[in-house]
């Protein structure tokens, strides 16, 4: 299972528990309670830490908590299959972005939003280059003394 990571996000959920089995065998993504005031709230790993954005899931406050996310995936035709094997629904379905890639926007099984793109190209954060490393130069050797030894 390729772990695929988002930008930013927030899902509010009815029945967590449902929820984040849905996301963890769509996406891979794990989920860990955490203590937060006032409210049940859920830690939400996407990825390893340095290299991706996590997010959280609670309990939902009302009917109008809607979130919608992106999430980057490598063959949006694959994604989109496994998306819908899984109890989610297509809302827009495939859609080319002009000079970017493709998008797909569908339902989770609570109705939740969420969207996936596929790049044509690696994102800029993967497409940097390494500067190029300086030329090692052979140490230079000491000058000789123009005066004679006697």
């Amino acid at each position: 299972m390729v772990v695929r990571t988002i930008v930013h996000f927030e899902i509010p959920a009815d029945d967590v528990d449902r929820l984040s089995r849905f996301y963890g065998e769509v996406f891979g993504w794990k989920f860990e309670r955490s203590p937060m005031p006032g409210m049940e709230y859920w830690l939400i790993s996407t990825g390893p830490r340095e290299e991706s954005v996590g997010g959280g899931m609670y309990r939902k406050a009302g009917a109008d908590d809607r979130p919608r996310n992106y999430v980057l995936v490598e063959a949006i035709d694959a994604a989109i299959e496994q998306f819908k094997s899984a109890g989610g629904h297509e809302v827009v379905g495939k859609m080319e972005v002009p000079n970017m890639g493709w998008s797909f926007v569908g339902a989770d099984p609570e109705g939740n939003l969420i969207a996936m793109f596929e790049a044509r190209m690696p994102p800029p954060a993967t497409r940097h280059r390494p500067r190029p490393k300086a030329k090692k130069t052979a140490p230079r050797k000491a000058a000789k003394s123009r005066t004679r030894r006697r």
